[in-house]
Formats: C-alpha cells, structure tokens, sequence
C-alpha cells in the first residue's frame, strides 16, 4: 500500500527543466531566444538566456532552439534530465570587400584586404572586379586593414549584423595632393578657381574650393592660382612626403565703378553723397560724377542722397570691368496751402483744386486745401466752383520753404437761365416795337389818301 502511494506521488510531482542558452564561441548566455518543445512554439530566454520547461517526466523532450544569426540548435533531452545547455553556433556568412580608386572610381586589383576579429585574422588579395571574399561569422566587429600600391592605406571597422555584406572603400592615390582656395578676405571657398602646376592646368577647384590632383613628392613646383574677379597668384613651393593639402587665400582684384546723378529734369547734380552699403564713399562733381576705382567684384547696396532731394538706393553688381551706374533723385515735396475767396473776401468750400492737371481735392469749410507739391517745380493751379468762373494761377515754391501758400479769387459766373430770359424779355420788346412802328406806318398813309380825294 504505501509502495502504490510512492509512486502515485513521484508521478504527479513531474519534471522541472532549466534551458540555458549560450553562444558557443564564447559561451555568453544568448536572451531572446525561441524555445520550441516538440514542434511547439514554448517560451523566449529571458536576460539570463534561460527558461524553465515543467513536464510530467514521462517522455522524452524534444527541443529547438531559434535565434537571428545562429544555426538552429536541435536535440531529444531525456525525460528525467533538470539541466540543459543550448550551445548555438554562429551562421557564417559571406563579406565582400570592394575597393575602388576615390578619384576614377575604377576598381583596384591586387590590394591586400586582411579581417581579423577575435580569435579570427585572414587576408586576402582584391580580384580583376576589386573584389575580396571572406566567410565571417554573423553578429561580429570585423577590424579591416587595407594595403594597396600607389594608394594611402585605409583601416574600417565593420558590423556583419545576421545578413551576408557588402562594404566599398575609395582608396586614395599616394600621390594625391589638394589644392583648398579661399578669398582672402571672408575665408570662404572659392569655387572655379582654375590651378596650374609648372603652366599646365591641373583643374578647377569644386564648390568647396578644393582641387585633388596626383603629385609626385620630393619636387618643387610653380602653382598658379587664377579666378574671375580676383587677382592672380603664384607661388613656388617644394612638395614632401608629409604634404598633403595647399590652402591659398586669393583677394579679389580693384574693377571700380562710376556713379551718375542727376535731379529728374535731367541736370547733374553737384555734392550728392554716394554711400556703398551705408559707408559714405564719395561725393559727385559738377557734373554729376563721382568715380570709386577701389571696388572689387560683388554686389552693393548704393544710396544718394542730397539736401532737397528724396534720397535713392538700389543694389548693383560690379565685375568684369567698370561700368556706369545712373541715379535720378525726384525733389522733395512741401505743404502747399490753397485758400480760395471770392471777390468780398468770403471763403469758397467744396472748390475742386487741380495742380498741373492732377486734382488734389477740395476746399474745407474754410476755403482751405493742404496738398504736397514738389520743390523748384513750375506748378498751374486751377480752382473751378459751380457758379464761378474757373481761376488759374502759376506758383512755384522754392527749397526751403517748407509751408508756401497760395490765394485763388473766383468771380461769380452770370446766370444763364437768368439772361436767357431777359434775352428773350428784350427780344420780345424789339419786336413788338417793329410791329407798332409798321402799324402805325400805315394809318399815316392811308390818311394822306383820303385828304387827296
């Protein structure tokens, strides 16, 4: 009886089975890993890289385990075993190592490519294709050293991840040299800049301002630095080994300009100021000029300006060769006050004022209009009020005079409906007495009849 109770415990108790999960390589525990139990999707390792399997002990386990960038691992564990340790191996994957000239993009052949990580070093020789083909192990830095004649050595480091890669590397020639050209003045990159090496051109700088061109060391050369808008510069200088890169600053070169002003009837103006990006540069002559032989190529913001005039700016571009930039200032304007009476004196509103053709407006209450007119101009004012007869005046205010007025007189204009009708009255008067007079004419000579009979 008590042998029957035994058993009946020792079955429902059942079997616990620790899985611990390591990479082989190292025997680093592996989290994350994908436990299947007989076919069956179980449990994932946790940080540890383990799992806990509870069984009844009565079977065998079949177990597999599954992790990104490792073979499966897959074995039968016996029903009564407690411990397990999943040994998972790295994939091996495929590397391959393309090496190209950084200035031709061509590949380049017979280069030594050696890999090493831990535990791990190979080496190798690039193909027609550039090409080296190494296995490597999957998850693992991979140090890669590259030797190639004629071109600088280069070293990377690399990460295989879980999938086969693909890496390309520009080798630079052992003979490269770069030319950087920058303006001497704002320390930016001058692009375009042509370079000769002993006269023979070796090529433009690109938009850096940068030249790479192939140099042999342990020379002396002549280099000849030219760009539009700039002076030319040459230098002697003795390349060695330890020469990698040429920084030359070049200044723009003096192309001036010439500036004309004139007022807007067309007549030079003497003593404008001329400012060049708000510094005053010069002042114009009697007629009109002022030159400025000092400019370099760029672009400047110009303003003129002169007492009694609106003063002018605009931007212009100087290069190439001088070049003459015309100005025309308009004369300021001033408050011009209108009054308009009539003959007794009495203020006119609502008279429409015209100045050279162009209406202002209207009088006020008080006979006023306050209107801009421009200074030294010729002005016609014209003041027209129904009733009135229209009046033309001539004014003219002169610089200085801040506040000019002017007084326009209206006569009243006749009535002409009221001289129709006495037009009419008189007319009518004259003809009735023609037609008296031709009445009376007749009695007169028919009386004279009678008497003679």
């Amino acid at each position: 009886m008590l042998l029957c109770l035994f058993l009946l415990c020792s079955t429902v108790q059942g079997t616990d089975l620790l899985i611990t999960v390591r990479d082989s390589t190292d025997n680093t525990t592996i989290p994350q890993a994908t436990i299947f139990v007989n076919g069956a999707n179980f449990a994932i390792t946790n940080n540890n890289g383990q799992a806990t399997l509870t069984h009844a002990g009565t079977d065998d386990q079949l177990i597999r385990v599954a992790m990104s960038g490792y073979d499966n691992w897959e074995q039968t564990v016996a029903k009564n075993v407690t411990s397990l340790y999943a040994n998972l191996t790295r994939k091996t994957l495929t590397l391959n190592v393309n090496l190209v000239d950084s200035d031709t993009l061509e590949p380049v052949s017979l280069a030594k490519v050696n890999i090493s990580a831990v535990n791990i070093t190979e080496g190798k020789f690039t193909d027609a294709a550039g090409t080296a083909t190494f296995s490597v192990k999957a998850n693992y830095y991979y140090t890669i050293d590259i030797a190639a004649a004629s071109y600088q050595p280069q070293s990377a480091m690399v990460n295989i991840g879980t999938e086969n890669k693909d890496v390309t590397y520009q080798l630079l020639s052992s003979q490269r040299f770069s030319v950087v050209v920058k303006d001497k003045d704002t320390q930016l990159p001058v692009s375009g800049a042509e370079i000769k090496i002993d006269g023979t051109s070796a090529g433009s700088t690109d938009s850096r301002g940068i030249l790479s061109t192939p140099v042999s060391r342990g020379k002396t050369y002549v280099f000849e630095i030219s760009s539009p808008g700039y002076g030319v510069v040459s230098e002697t200088k003795a390349i060695t080994d330890a020469d990698a890169i040429y920084t030359v600053e070049i200044s723009k070169a003096a192309i001036g300009a010439f500036v004309y002003v004139f007022d807007e009837r067309k007549a030079p103006l003497n003593g404008a100021d001329v400012y060049f990006n708000g510094s005053l540069t010069g002042t114009t002559n009697e007629y009109g000029r002022s030159n400025f032989p000092s400019l370099v190529s760029g672009v400047y913001l110009v303003e003129v300006r002169k007492s009694g005039f609106v003063p002018v700016s605009r931007t212009i571009v100087v290069s190439g060769q001088p070049e003459d930039h015309t100005f025309d200032l308009s004369f300021e304007d001033a408050a011009l006050s209108v009054f308009v009476q009539d003959r007794d004196q009495k203020n006119l509103p609502d008279a429409t004022v015209l100045v050279n053709g162009d209406k202002k407006g209207t009088t006020d209450a008080r006979g006023q209009l306050v209107t801009r007119v421009q200074f030294n101009t010729p002005l016609n004012i014209t003041v027209s009020k129904e009733g009135y007869t229209p009046a033309t005046v001539t004014q003219e205010v002169v610089q200085g005079n801040a506040t000019a007025s002017v007084n326009v007189i209206l006569d009243k204009s006749l009535d002409l409906g009221l001289v129709t009708i006495i037009g009419a009255g008189i007319i009518i008067i004259i003809l009735i007495f023609v037609v008296i007079q031709r009445i009376g004419s007749r009695k007169h000579r028919h009386v004279l009849r009678r008497d003679e009979i």
